[in-house]
């Protein structure tokens, strides 16, 4: 075999990796404005806080293996903590089976730790869940759920078995919910970018959980609102002129079936026409643009699922081939107290669709 070296990324390698990401993982794999090249840059470059930490191996000028770690901070049990998201782990097939993926891992793990990240978190897929889990990454005890609310009926039910009978109950059902289908007038507005005082909301949200990502304003904007980093529409509910909730979601389409994701979503719980009237909104929105299904991933016991339920979300189990949610963890620096709460059962947690590299 030809021989391998390994090092650390630089951000003069950026042509190189895209094509590589490219050419074997259909990188990114979701509608974005620009080049491949200027996603890579809105990921790695312009991400608000510390500088990414990336590893590659390389065999003749060519890129043949890669991981990378976002620094991101989290919210465990009211204490922030450096966290790191594990992303584009990847190895070209014909290179597998000679530890590089192992290496790479190694790799980004020393230089996050030598960085100040104390815990790293990742989404994978099978194969990077049997990478990493022998690295020493643990699920997290809690279980994610997929909801799915149906806004074309006709075209849904004629493709399952029994669609008529299923396609009349769930009309039924629909129309006993269409109160919880109804957002208070003039509560919510499409804006483009977050409030000045959004702040303001998501600390008072965060702290309703054992684990959440810091979501600040600089992080949000830069999450949602640059077009690079995807196709997104965001959703602002305002009570007595002050921020009460928001939404963001993502339109997009999988050979003739059109479907809209909620990928976050925050509101006041004190306040419940706050969640019911973003909920009502981004129906009404997948409506509007054509969409024939909804779907949102959170935890299945998230003080937020009732609100789906009421307006029409069904629980739907992915099928085999397709990936599933689940957070994986592995402490490489400082363990302190509320490293132990991720362990907890009962774990309270905000992790949706937005949180992860998946959009």
């Amino acid at each position: 075999m030809l021989s391998v070296h390994t090092r650390p990324v630089i951000p003069e390698d950026r042509r190189r990796l895209v094509s590589f990401f490219e050419e074997v993982m259909n990188w990114p794999g979701f509608e974005h404005a620009g080049s491949a090249a200027d996603y890579w840059d809105w990921k790695y470059l312009r991400k608000p806080g510390p500088e990414f930490v990336g590893c590659a191996a390389w065999s003749q000028n060519m890129a043949v293996s890669h991981a990378s770690v976002s620094p991101t901070a989290l919210i465990i049990g009211g204490e922030i903590v450096n966290g790191g998201q594990l992303g584009d782990l990847y190895t070209r097939p014909e290179h597998r089976g000679s530890g590089l993926a192992e290496g790479m891992l190694e790799g980004v793990e020393e230089r996050a730790s030598a960085e100040g990240v104390d815990l790293l978190f990742a989404f994978p897929s099978e194969v990077g869940h049997r990478l990493v889990t022998k690295r020493g990454y643990w699920e997290v005890p809690m279980k994610f759920m997929q909801y799915q609310l149906i806004t074309n009926p006709s075209k849904f039910f004629d493709q399952v078995r029994l669609g008529s009978l299923k396609k009349a109950a769930y009309q039924t059902m629909m129309a006993l919910r269409s109160q919880a289908h109804r957002s208070v007038p003039g509560m919510v507005k499409e804006v483009r970018h977050f409030p000045d005082d959004i702040e303001d909301m998501t600390k008072r949200f965060e702290a309703n959980f054992d684990l959440i990502l810091r979501h600040d304003r600089e992080y949000l904007d830069w999450r949602y609102s640059e077009p690079q980093g995807g196709t997104f529409r965001t959703l602002i509910a305002t009570v007595d002129g002050g921020t009460a909730g928001w939404a963001v979601v993502r339109l997009y389409s999988d050979a003739d079936t059109h479907y809209m994701d909620i990928v976050d979503m925050m509101a006041d719980l004190d306040r419940p026409e706050v969640a019911q009237s973003l909920v009502a909104e981004a129906a009404r929105v997948a409506s509007t643009e054509g969409a024939d299904g909804v779907q949102a991933w959170m935890p299945s016991d998230h003080p937020l699922v009732p609100f789906l339920l009421r307006a029409g979300f069904i629980e739907r189990t992915p099928g085999p081939s397709e990936r599933k949610l689940r957070l994986l963890c592995h402490v490489i620096g400082r363990h302190g107290k509320e490293m132990d709460v991720l362990r907890r059962p009962g774990l309270r947690a905000h992790i949706m669709l937005g949180d992860t590299d998946w959009v």
